[in-house]
């Protein structure tokens, strides 16, 4: 939410939000059709939806705030109504033409700062129905005790402990299993992991040996950091692709600096094996094109169902992108996602962050952590290098991460790419195509080893392929 937006909530009168339940319902979902994507008041919805601060009571709204938050939220596109009916009526949703039409013909919408009221209000008021609910819940259970014959001094115990076990019972407090509880569950966990027969925790990246010392890509956020032109991003794109394709889960990849069409290039690329300049500028010939056809029907049968790229902006704040991979995740059944985030150093600050670049930084980090906590899926991001550590052309340790927040401590895995520039003229006189030499400095690992993956990188063909690895120093890893 913006600070503006905020300002205008400060400033709306709360006699206006005197309306009955069904009233207000209707009046955010038409505020909602009215703005454009992208607008404020549309992450504050999708914010307050995702996270179950807004219920609607009745099917027919629930089944329209579904439709409007996909579309306008999640999808981009403006609120149309014959797509929205069509949805609707795809999805067996009854909803009345009458209820329809007043909720996208403009004369429900109310301002922005006042739906976000009504929004705050229907939430306090589904506080109070639970709280109503222990109430009566709390008189049957004095008279049970009642009729037990126990005295009040021993009776307060037991309501006491009724009230706390009802109130965690109804989500108005929360609950934390003791490790007794907590333990037995997780060897369900752990057992099913067993009979599960996968060879890896994470998630197939694609890369045999950063496989191995990585376990798969882990649930938690990993740093892929190096200096410009090494290849992270066609990195992170080789991985996005793959994992999409393999895995078959979704895979949500922002790009704050380079284009959509930019990314597909460097797929088709890959595929093709044609340089990426010649597809950008349209000079593939004949016989490549042909190539490039093929490449593009296998990017879509491929990777294509699983994976969205999105040109990401100012308003992609961690919170919007917490709201769009919840509700990818709940879509997708409840499968582990990955999220691809290109850069850190760029990812908008949410509207509490600190003004200090680096405390920005290390704010976004926390809440990627929590992100990645909450959808139990591997969250990684790409990042920048300080200048002076790949000015000296010396292998990467942590201390090249310095000036880029509190990465060495929010990360659980950290990898940097460093080109090898006598291995890579190597490299180039013996092969065709200009190849370097990247290796893939694993310089933190909360749960393996420390490891040098070595890659050969085409840059014209944006493909990474494996080449082998070896073991990592802790104190070098350090820079000690």
């Amino acid at each position: 939410m913006t600070d503006r937006l905020k300002e205008r909530m400060d400033n709306a009168q709360e006699a206006e939000t005197d309306l009955d339940r069904h009233q207000m319902e209707e009046a955010i979902l038409a505020t909602l059709a009215k703005v454009k994507p992208g607008d404020p008041f549309a992450d504050a919805y999708s914010m307050a939806y995702t996270s179950g601060a807004l219920t609607f009571s009745r099917s027919d709204l629930k089944a329209v705030g579904d439709a409007l938050h996909e579309d306008i939220c999640l999808q981009g596109v403006p609120a149309d109504a014959v797509l929205l009916r069509d949805k609707l009526r795809a999805a067996g949703a009854k909803v009345a033409d009458a209820v329809l039409k007043v909720i996208l013909d403009g004369s429900k919408a109310v301002d922005a700062a006042v739906a976000l009221l009504y929004i705050e209000k229907l939430n306090r008021l589904d506080k109070y129905h639970a709280l109503d609910e222990s109430g009566r819940e709390y008189l049957k259970a004095i008279e049970t005790i009642k009729k037990k014959g126990l005295s009040p001094e021993e009776a307060v115990p037991q309501v006491l402990n009724f009230l706390t076990t009802h109130a965690e019972a109804t989500k108005i407090i929360r609950s934390f299993p003791v490790e007794a509880d907590a333990a037995e569950d997780f060897l369900d966990i752990l057992n099913a992991r067993r009979a599960d027969g996968r060879e890896l925790l994470g998630l197939d990246c694609g890369f045999r040996h950063l496989n191995e010392v990585l376990n798969g890509l882990p649930d938690g956020v990993i740093i892929l950091a190096g200096a410009p032109s090494c290849g992270k991003t066609t990195l992170a794109k080789q991985i996005a692709d793959h994992v999409a394709e393999v895995e078959k889960v979704p895979v949500l990849f922002y790009s704050f600096e380079q284009s959509a069409e930019e990314l597909r290039i460097k797929s088709l690329a890959r595929l093709s094996s044609v340089d990426s300049r010649r597809i950008w500028k349209g000079r593939a010939g004949d016989t490549e094109w042909v190539e490039v056809e093929k490449a593009a029907e296998d990017y879509r049968q491929g990777p294509g169902p699983y994976l969205t790229v999105i040109e990401a902006g100012r308003k992609d704040t961690v919170e919007a992108i917490r709201a769009a991979a919840l509700m990818t995740q709940r879509k997708a059944g409840g499968k582990r996602v990955l999220l691809v985030l290109d850069y850190l150093q760029i990812i908008p600050a949410g509207k509490d962050a600190p003004d200090a670049i680096r405390e920005k930084i290390d704010a976004n980090l926390s809440e990627l952590r929590r992100l990645s906590r909450d959808l139990k899926s591997p969250v990684l991001v790409i990042s920048s290098m300080n200048r002076e550590a790949y000015k000296e052309n010396k292998p990467p340790t942590m201390a090249a991460l310095k000036e880029s927040g509190g990465i060495e401590y929010s990360a659980d895995a950290v990898i940097c790419l460093w080109r090898d520039k006598d291995e890579s003229e190597t490299l180039t006189r013996d092969l065709s195509m200009k190849t370097d030499r990247i290796e893939a400095h694993v310089l933190k690992n909360r749960n393996g080893e420390l490891s040098k993956v070595k890659l050969n990188f085409t840059k014209a063909w944006a493909l990474f392929s494996d080449e082998g690895k070896e073991s990592l120093d802790y104190d070098a890893a350090l820079g000690n």
